[in-house]
Order: structure tokens, then sequence, then C-alpha cells
């Protein structure tokens, strides 16, 4: 290569790292909690996230602002204090002590977990709750299993972790004379490569939770008596601390992949301490999860959803009463949205403090088209209103609430999110009016648009007509009448959404002189269930067609240069990005796909999630299914692999080597069919990474050759 060959490529490169850093350095609100100090102040703690490239980790680290309660100004705001090893911290209560879930490893390698209990002293309990060998590794912050409770009068901690295990030993293994008789008699001949099935992608080694109870006083342990064919979750205290409110999710006839699945088989349940007696509170035919309990004890909250079908799907709130032990629905599920108002709930849980102080009022965030709003639903009335958000066409998200104050992240694609307070006003009428905790940081040279769409007659949908679907569109600032390139950018799922939030990559593709084109194709959510359905059966066709016509619109409007366009996509959206670069071959300059989805009818025996395959091929799904050749035919005419002859874009492929939901085979089979096919492709694999590629070097390394490949072949 001649040497000034060399030092552009190198000034290239230089110039995409230094964007990167820059990004990567924008430290992110992770939680907040706010509580009274007293009549004239209030005290929020937060928690922030930023990476750090050089120790290739990110760095977690608290601030502590003291708020005037009248008008929320900012009175004190504590330097950043670095967090490490803590995987739980939940304020008592009154706020006079805080329990922290710490977890290390000693000079063995062997982790350790501690519950450690604080007041404003210091550390004045420490328990090390893997020594009485009641249960297994203490569950964490992954929105399914793991909670961490405080009760009502402050002297027990409720918990989740694993089901103990029995050890096991080699049929041959040797006896030390001098083991203890009773650990022996405990300990398993001939187990120890038995299978334990685990919940999957994301949920690696947790295969049963069960519920526990530490007594602070006296540090002992108690293990809830629940089913073995239940992993439980998500618990809560019932009235008066004398029952547990919790999901429990069918383990039985085997584990099907959980994470990002609200539909598997579950139900909330709760357990009477005294007389250890179960009782499922929720219709046992639908999927249900996220209870929580008002402020009063006298009724509860939870989603339910039918069971099967879409991975993510429109969910009921649904609401029970202790007294009269019923159920009632609070919101249903919207077919087809018919205001302004409420499209219908899309979200996992619900935040651990969701209630107004008087226990009429659910406050929550869910998508609602392209963006992400605050729902405030009156239990006793039934009615929804959105409450304003932060950010003109940004997104708001509820990240806790006390007493009526309200703590929101605000964000759009050119604001990273940002921590804003505000009081909930019972006037309906009345906006509320919110006050910075924290600056946001707006990039003036990246600016976003929201565009709606309508399918043309050929795509009218046979069941369910004409459904819109809205497109993000993303600008760098220019200097001059040049047009920028276009990145296509369909989101995976295909049963999520893009909202208009702060996305790294999205505004690192900006900086380096990239439009990106945020496709919400029919089928994601926030628009109804019945656009969610409407793909069940259509992959590989109204998906595709709704991305390649959203980008014509688009390049119609003369905002971006149609010459150059480029396929990018994870997941759901690797396969659109196969797809597209095979049905459109001339439309794209060249591809980059993470984890794609490339071949539905080898995918079945290999992924987490095989009812996945069935069911978006249009099939119904239950744990006996095998695969048959009427099936293979569906799938295959569904699969990107089937255009791999038409293709012509260079395409880079990324995989994260541990992914279960994708297996990097699919990647691998698309990757050796264009080499022998002599299209231009690289496969790029990261190792400990699962299907989301977010450890920190990997997630950078990625950047720089997504960006070096796209300006390679514009």
């Amino acid at each position: 290569m001649p040497l000034l060959a060399v030092y552009t490529e190198l000034k290239k490169v230089e110039e995409i790292v230094g964007v990167y850093r820059d990004l990567a350095s924008i430290s992110l609100p992770t939680s907040a909690q706010v509580r009274s100090v007293d009549d004239q102040f209030l005290a929020v703690t937060t928690q922030w996230s930023q990476r750090d490239l050089e120790k290739s980790e990110k760095t977690n680290f608290t601030v502590n602002y003291i708020l005037n309660a009248q008008d929320y100004s900012v009175l004190i705001k504590t330097p950043s204090q670095e967090v490490k090893n803590e995987i739980w911290k939940k304020e008592s209560p009154s706020g006079k002590y805080h329990a922290v879930v710490t977890s290390w490893k000693n000079k063995k390698g062997e982790e350790k977990q501690f519950i450690e209990i604080w007041n404003s002293q210091g550390k004045i309990k420490n328990y090390d709750v893997c020594s009485q060998e009641k249960h297994g590794k203490v569950n964490n912050k992954d929105d399914t299993f793991g909670c961490l409770q405080w009760s009502n009068n402050e002297e027990k901690l409720l918990y989740t972790s694993e089901r103990k295990l029995p050890k096991t030993k080699s049929f041959f293994g040797t006896t030390n004379g001098n083991d203890d008789k009773k650990e022996e008699k405990d300990i398993v001949l001939g187990k120890e490569h038995y299978t334990v099935e685990d919940w999957g992608e994301q949920l690696v080694k947790k295969s049963c939770s069960v519920i526990c109870i530490l007594d602070i006083k006296s540090g002992t342990i108690e293990v809830l008596d629940t089913p073995a064919d239940l992993s439980c979750g998500q618990a809560c205290w019932g009235p008066e601390d004398n029952t547990v409110v919790f999901t429990g999710w069918n383990n039985d006839p085997f584990r099907l992949g959980l994470k990002y699945c609200t539909q598997r088989q579950s139900a909330v349940y709760t357990y009477d301490l005294k007389t250890q007696k179960i009782t499922s509170i929720s219709d046992k035919t639908q999927s249900s999860r996220s209870p929580n309990i008002s402020p009063d004890q006298s009724k509860l909250v939870y989603f339910d959803q039918p069971i099967g079908g879409a991975h993510k799907q429109c969910s009921r709130l649904k609401m029970y009463d202790f007294k009269t032990q019923t159920n009632q629905v609070i919101l249903d599920i919207v077919h087809r949205p018919k205001d302004e108002v409420c499209n219908g709930i899309y979200e996992d849980v619900l935040m651990s403090r969701c209630w107004s102080h008087d226990s009429k009022q659910i406050i929550l965030s869910t998508s609602y088209r392209s963006r992400t709003v605050l729902y405030c639903i009156n239990v006793e009335t039934k009615t929804v209103r959105q409450l304003n958000g932060g950010i003109k066409d940004g997104s708001s998200s509820i990240v806790d609430i006390y007493k009526d104050i309200i703590i929101i992240s605000c964000t759009s694609p050119n604001t990273p999110q940002h921590l804003m307070v505000g009081k909930l006003l019972s006037n309906p009428g009345e906006e509320i009016k919110w006050h910075y905790l924290n600056q946001p940081e707006i990039d003036n040279n990246i600016s976003f648009h929201l565009s709606s769409h309508q399918p043309t007659t050929d795509r009218k949908h046979s069941k369910y007509g004409y459904l819109d679907y809205e497109t993000i569109l993303v600008l760098p600032k220019t200097t001059d009448d040049k047009k920028p390139p276009l990145i296509l950018f369909p989101h995976g799922g295909p049963h999520t959404t893009f909202d208009t939030l702060y996305m790294m990559y999205v505004a690192g593709f900006c900086k380096c002189g990239f439009a990106v084109l945020m496709v919400n194709y029919r089928g994601s959510l926030g628009f109804g269930q019945d656009s969610v359905e409407s793909i069940l059966g259509n992959i590989g066709d109204q998906d595709v067609k709704d991305c390649k016509a959203a980008a014509d619109e688009i390049i119609s409007k003369g905002l971006v240069d149609g010459q150059k366009v480029f396929m990018f996509g994870g997941s759901h959206g690797g396969f659109l990005t196969t797809h597209l670069i095979g049905q459109y071959p001339d439309f794209f300059q060249a591809g980059c796909c993470r984890n794609p989805v490339t071949n539905l009818t080898v995918m079945t025996g290999v992924t987490d999630i095989p009812d996945w395959v069935y069911v978006e091929s249009g099939f119904d799904y239950n744990h006996s299914c095998l695969l048959n050749p009427s099936y293979s035919e569906e799938m295959w005419k569904r699969s990107p692999i089937r255009y791999v002859d038409q293709v012509k874009a260079p395409l880079l492929l990324m995989i994260g080597k541990d992914d279960l939901r994708v297996p990097p085979s699919q990647a691998k089979e698309y990757y050796r069919a264009l080499k022998t096919r002599n299209i231009k492709t690289r496969l790029i694999e990261y190792e400990d990474n699962c299907h989301p590629i977010v450890k920190v070097d990997s997630e950078a390394d990625a950047f720089v050759n997504i960006m070096l490949w796209y300006k390679e072949h514009s």
C-alpha cells in the first residue's frame, strides 16, 4: 500500500476512534431514589454508568442530591463515588438503613456473596449468605427473577436465589477418612455431568429460583417451600408482611429462553408465611408477571397476556383486591388505537415504586408509537392520561416515585439520558413542571425527525388492512449542500421498537457523517396488538417491504444521498439486513449485521427460543413440536439465505461467540455462502459476548470496524 494511502487510512481510524472515545465518556443514569429529609428538603440518590475504555469495563458510581422540597432546586450535589462489587442496594422504608448485596472472589477464586446492613454511622451487620448453605447464588438485577425488598417493620429482607443443588461426586472418587459423615451422606454419586437446564440467553446458570427471607436480627435465612417445578421471582411483601407475592414460571416440560419473552407460562402467587399455603391469584390460562402492592396494602397490580404467540406484545394491567380476593382488568389490550392517549402497555415490568401516595394511581412508562411516554392510570376510574414528558418529541421514562414526587429519565436521539424531578398533580388537566437534576448535553450537530408511513395497496394486510408505521431519521449537521449517505437501521425482535432515545452507535454514525433511518416496521410494539400480530407468518416480506419503502420515501424528500445507502441491524435486524441486500441487490453499497438470523430451517434445534421460529413463520407452537417437510418449506421461503445468489453488496458479519438466542452457526453459514459466491465479506467473532455485543472492548471494536467498512465501500 502506498505511503499516502497508509497515512490516509490511519487518519481515518484515528478520527473514528476519537468520535467513539468522546461518546463512550458520557455518563448515563441507571437508577434514582427520592425520599423526604424533612418538610424543607428532599434527598435523591442516583446511580450512573460510564464506559472505561482503558480498563475495558463499565464504571458505576453514585451521586447524591439535596433538593429544596418546595421548588426542587438543587441545593447540594455530592462528588461522584465509585461503586464496586455491588449487586443490589435497597433503602429501608424509613430511610434509616440500606441493605447492600455484594459479591467478591477470595484468594482461591471462589465467589462469595454478602448482605450488608448500613446506617448513617456505617456498616452494622454483614452476613455471609453462602456460608449457611441454604441456597445457591443470589440473583442480580435481571428484571426477571431478582428482587430485594425490606419488610415494612424493617426486620427482614426478601430476596431470591438459585435453589440449592446437592453436591455431586464421581463414582470413582476417593473418600477422605476425616470427611464429615453428614456431609458425605449428602453427596450424590455420579451426577456431576447431568444437564441442569437454565433459562437461556443472558440467564445462563439460572435454573430454578427460590424465595429467601433474611432475619436481620438473628441472621437466619428461611427458604420458602415453593414447588420444584416453579422458578420464582419478582417477589414482594403482602399485607402486614404475612404473605409474600411472587411470579412463578413453569419449568416443565423444559425451559425455553425467558429474556425478552413475556409470553412464557407464568402466574402470580401468594405464599402464606404462617400456613405455607401457596395460592395462584391470577388466571393460570394467561401469562402473568410483575406484581406490585399498593402503599395502603389493600391491593396489587400486575401485567398479564396470552400464553405463547409473539414474544413481546400488548399486556393487560390487572388489579387484585386482597379483601375481596377478586381480580379486575384496569387497562385491557389495545388492538387498534382509537385515540391519541393510549396505545396499550408494552413494558416487561413495573417499577418497584410506581404508585401514587393515595394508592389510586399507577405511573408507568411504555412505548407509544416511536416514543417512550408516561401513563398515569387511575385504578378506581380505569382512566388513562398521558403525562407530559421532559423533551418535545423525545422519550421520558419513570425512574422512581415517592409521595407523588416523580423522578424521570429524559432523552432524545441528540440528547443523552438525564434526570428530571416533578410533582404529580391532582388536576388531570394541569401539566407537570419538570426540574433538572442534571443538565442535559444537547448535541446541536445532530437533528431528528419522526415520519409516519402508509403501506401501498399491494402491501395491505389481508386481515388488518392498512396499518401505518413510523421511522426516526437522525441527521448530521452539514456545512455544505452535500447530502449525507444513509444507513438503513431496522430494529431486532421483531416485536420491539425504536423509541426516540439517545443511542451511542446512532450518534456515532452521525458524527462520522452518516444519516440513520431507524424503522419501526409493522410488527413493532407501541402501535397496538393488531400491528404486533400482522407480521406473524409474514417475516421476510412485510417487514422487508416496509423498510425499503421507508428508505425510498426519505430519499425522495431529498434529505439524504440515495446513491449511498447502507444496511445495519442485529438479530431480526440482521435478518432484515441479509434479506434486503438479497432482495434489492442494486440498492445498497454495503451492509453490516450482528448475530443475524439467516436460515430458519436449521435454527429450531440450536436456539433457546425454537418457538420463535415457528410462530414468526406463521405456525402454532407447543413443546412437542418437531420440524417436518411442510414446516421446513415455509421456513425456507422466509429465510434470507434463499436470496444469497442475488447479493452484490459487501457484508460485514459480527457474532457473539456465546450467543444462545441466534447461534453463531447462522452467520457462519451465510458467510461461507457469500465466500463461495465471491462476494466480499468479513466475519468478526467476539469472545465472551452473547446476543447483544456489549462488552466494553468488543462494543468499541465493533463500532470502528463498522465505520471503516462503510467508508471503504462509500
